[in-house]
């Protein structure tokens, strides 16, 4: 039963943090099959959540600003003028924060099959579900590169386990 509750812990944790849950899967005393199921079970799953959920989210932000640009009464709209939200240049075109200059500057630079690659262990899968859905949600092939890229990590993970036995036990 306790067994039930590590391998259901391991798979939430790997939705969210992916890199650090191989390793933490072995700490808490899961053997090796159960560790390589859950983990890459967790991955996949958390990234179709997070992919679909950030979509969602999108979409909702999208209305409620435009809601809120067009209803909210001058004043207020005058008072949270300096809001990321609403924030424009004085010729009209758009301030980049800090954060968005990093996300521009990130996507420029590697783009889809770095965003893909980085996700699981950089990024976080979260992170990186947002911006796949954001920047190339119109491509048809990101769900299953984002697949490949768990399963290839999990792979790597495996590899590392072979190399080195006497870290996995």
């Amino acid at each position: 039963m306790i067994a039930v509750f590590k391998i259901i812990q391991v798979f939430l944790l790997a939705t969210v943090k992916y890199v650090i849950t191989f390793p933490y899967a072995l700490l808490i005393g899961l053997n090796f099959e159960q560790t390589l199921i859950a983990v890459t079970l967790g991955g996949i799953a958390g990234f179709f959540f997070f992919y679909h959920f950030s979509g969602f989210a999108i979409k909702r932000f999208h209305h409620v600003k435009n809601f809120l640009r067009k209803h909210a009464p001058l004043s207020v709209r005058l008072k949270y003028r300096q809001l990321v939200v609403w924030r424009k240049g004085v010729t009209g075109e758009r301030v980049f924060s800090k954060r968005n200059r990093f996300i521009a500057r990130f996507r420029a630079k590697f783009g889809l099959p770095g965003i893909v690659i980085l996700s699981p262990v950089v990024l976080s899968i979260p992170i990186g579900a947002f911006l796949l859905n954001k920047y190339y949600s119109k491509h048809k092939l990101v769900m299953p590169y984002m697949v490949l890229s768990i399963l290839s990590w999990t792979a790597v993970f495996v590899a590392f386990a072979l190399i080195f036995p006497n870290l996995v036990r």
